[in-house]
Parts: structure tokens; sequence; C-alpha cells
């Protein structure tokens, strides 16, 4: 009778015959079983146990219905990242590439868009941002272009407008199976946040631009894999005009090249789980020969980790790592920063449908601070993702940064918080909202502030 029922309801075993037979067997009579025993008295007639045994044949059929939606999970996939193919962006195909357009409208609204302790300004922002993407869709080999904009404009704050822009071009030469290099250049057009301990609080934000170049190769040797890489960063940053016109902050000595070489070692000791050391060295060179506090803050440094790499079975993965990072200065009048330092980015899927992210770092950041020779900035972070529906995402975040001065007695303690949620309705077109907080609690109560700004995008894309 159960087998009867099973073909009957899944369409003559054709829907039946793509689940494992042990399954098939090992739910279907646990669910006929505890249907069966609780279904009935001992006492019962045989009318009354066939009718029971009807019953717990069609339980049976229930217990193992095949869902509707495939929420399998693939190594390495997170809620954010999965490919749906009925909602993801098509590009248009020009000759072996594919072309990506995308146009996104944001507003938003901020109760303090100055970060200002005492003084906050409210304000409605508009952002428009265009981005074009090209990749190629080559067996071997890659190349990609990219191109955007993060055009910004203040309801009642004009001065505060912004016009940033970046490209970039990235590719890919596969040598062999086990050789690979990889470069990229990208140049940013950027303005600073308010929120930064280096604002120079001028009447428009600091306006800057990074030019980057960036190469590694890759090679395998079995179970012992090593890559070489190197960057270079020139960062350039504009005056900033001030309630005086003829004299506006300089930032001259803020410009700056950036130089740093890498290798890492790494050794599989098992499938999908790798332990690795990498060295970085690292030259920081100042345009000006001093600063605007008569300080040489042209610096080296360097920094020696070791961690794993782990994957157990597409659930749990990420890296983990530390070591000791050191950076010295030219000048002897500021203090060399060392520490030990720390990362890490761990991601599991708890369920097919929801991810969380956890994130920790300590990094060397500089800054052209009287006294202060660069920034300790530690910071550890986690988000969750959830997959309310096939079209609709919800998620959140919490962040806390600790950065610390060397050579200042100023230590920056920063909280950060926020909901999004993201809803596609069709592959052209995505509606997303969100709320963010944050909070910088300083030395001096001039240096505090805290901020809610609230959003809403409209997206569309090709």
């Amino acid at each position: 009778m159960l087998d009867q029922l099973l073909d009957q309801k899944l369409g003559g075993g054709s829907m039946r015959s793509s689940w494992p037979k042990g399954h098939i067997a090992c739910l279907s009579t646990m669910a006929f079983l505890a249907a069966a025993t609780s279904a009935y008295p001992a006492s019962a007639g045989e009318d009354q146990v066939a009718a029971s045994l009807d019953d717990a044949a069609q339980l049976a059929v229930r217990a193992y219905e095949v869902p509707k939606r495939d929420v399998r999970v693939r190594r390495g996939e997170t809620v954010t990242s999965r490919k749906r193919p009925e909602l993801d962006a098509l590009g248009v195909r020009v000759g072996t590439f594919l072309v990506y357009p995308k146009l996104s409208l944001e507003e938003n609204y901020s109760d303090n868009i100055f970060a200002d302790a005492d003084n906050e300004v409210s304000d409605f922002i508009t952002r428009i941002l265009p981005s074009l993407r090209i990749d190629s869709d080559w067996g071997n080999h890659a190349v990609s272009l990219e191109g955007g904009a993060d055009v910004g404009r203040y309801l009642d704050n004009t001065d505060e407008n912004f016009e940033d822009y970046h490209f970039s071009a990235s590719g890919r030469v596969d040598v062999r199976r086990s050789t690979k290099v990889r470069a990229r250049v990208r140049y940013r057009a950027l303005h600073s946040d308010r929120g930064s301990p280096d604002d120079e609080r001028g009447v428009e934000p600091t306006q800057f631009d990074i030019f980057s170049v960036g190469v590694n190769g890759f090679h395998n040797f079995g179970r012992v894999n090593v890559t070489l890489g190197g960057t270079f960063d020139k960062y350039d940053f504009d005056d900033v005009a001030t309630s005086d016109p003829a004299r506006p902050f300089n930032n001259d000595d803020r410009d700056r090249n950036e130089v740093e070489a890498s290798l890492r070692l790494a050794y599989e000791i098992v499938p999908q789980y790798e332990a690795f050391v990498r060295g970085a060295y690292n030259i920081r060179d100042y345009d000006s020969a001093e600063d605007d506090n008569e300080r040489n803050r042209d610096s080296d440094g360097f920094d020696v980790v070791a961690g794993v790499e782990i994957d157990f079975g597409g659930i749990v993965f990420g890296d983990f790592f530390a070591g000791y990072k050191i950076q010295n200065f030219d000048d002897p009048d500021l203090d060399t920063v060392q520490g030990p330092t720390v990362g890490a980015d761990i991601t599991w899927t708890v369920t097919p449908l929801t991810t969380v992210v956890g994130r920790v770092s300590r990094q060397i950041r500089e800054t052209t601070r009287a006294d202060a020779s660069g920034r300790f900035l530690s910071s550890v972070g986690l988000s969750v993702d959830h997959e309310l529906r096939r079209d609709l995402l919800i998620g959140a975040d919490a962040r806390f940064l600790h950065d610390k001065f060397e050579g200042r007695d100023r230590t920056d303690l920063i909280y950060q918080a926020g909901v999004n949620i993201k809803y596609m309705l069709s592959r052209y077109f995505y509606v997303s909202g969100g709320y963010d907080f944050r909070m910088r609690e300083g030395e001096s109560s001039t240096d505090d502030f805290a901020e809610n700004n609230f959003l809403i995008r409209l997206q569309a894309q090709f």
C-alpha cells in the first residue's frame, strides 16, 4: 500500500527515483511505523488497523516530499554571493566579452553630516552611481575593465557636494594549470569622510586620488604553493579651502608613495586545510622632506604572520593568522609603531539560507596629526545575512574599532551597527534600504560624535 501511494504521489516514481534509496527506505519506514503505532490501540479491530495503515502511508509520503526550491549550498557559497540565474544580470555580449551596465539612485538622510560633537547638522544627500564592467569570456586567461562614479548632492549644505570616480583594469595569465600571474591597475578620485581623524575641517571635504598597481604570481608544487606579490600606491591630496580664502589648509605634506613586496608559502596538510606563512616589506616615501609640523614621515617596515586556511565542507571556511608588525620612521622624534597583528575572515553557513561572517584585523595606518607617528587600528566585526525568499535578503552587522595614535595620548573607540534589506524585483531592477549608526569616543569630548544614517536605493542593470 505504501509503495502504491508513493508512486501515485510522486508521478509514477519519476521524482522518487531521484532520491537515494537508503533515504527513502529510512524516512518512509520511520514515518510509517511512528504513525501506525500511535494511530490505534492494541484492541483495535481489522478495519481500524487497515484505516490506520492507510493514514500512516499518507504521512510517510508527506515525510519526504521533495521541496520546490533547491537550497543546497555549494562549497564556499554565501547568501550574498550565491548565483541566482533568474535574477542575476545577463550582460550584453560583444564578441568574446560581456558588458554589464548599472545605474543606482540613492537617497540618504544623515542627522550629523559633519560628524561634529556639538554642532549637529542634518541633511538629505542624493547620490547617483553609474558603473560599467566588461569581462572576458574565454576558456583561458581573463581580462576585466571597470569604471564608475559616485556623485553626491546635498539638499542644503551644497559645499559638501562631491564627485568621486574610479577606473580599473585587471587580468590573469594562465601560464599553465599550476602557474598563474595576475595584475591590476586602478585609479580612484575620492573624498575624505568627515569622521576621519585626519579631516582638516575645511569648508569643503578633502579631495584626494590614489593610483595603484599590483601584480602577483602563483605556482603550485603539489601540496606546496608559493605566491609572490608586489604593490605600488601613489597618494595625492588637494589643499582644502578655509573661511579665509588666502589661507587654505596645506595637504601637500600628505602626498606619498607606498611600495610593498610580499611572499606567501603554503602547505596543504589535508584537502581543504592549508597552513601558511607570509612576510611583507614596505617603504613609505613622502614627497615633502618634512610635514607642516617639521616631521620627516618617511618610513619602512615589515610584518611576518603564520596562519591556516580552512574549509569544513563549505559550511565553515576562511582563514586566520597572527604575527608581528613594525614600522620604523626616519625621524628620531617619531616613535616606532610595532606590536602583534592578527587577522581573520571566517564564514559560517548556519543553514542554506543564513550566513554569518566574522572578521578581525589589526593594521598600521598613516597620519599627519601632530606628534603622532602612526595609528594602530584594530577592528572586530560580525555580519549576518538571511534569505527570506529567493528574491528578498535581509542583513545586520556590527563592528568595533580601537584606533590608537602612537606617540600621542589619544585613543578613539568607534562603534558601528546597521541593518539592511534587498528586494530583487527582476534581473533588471533591485530595491534596497538600510540604517547605519556610528559613534566615536575620543580622549577629548571634541573628538566625540554620533551619527544616524537612513538610505534607500533603486538599482537598474542589464
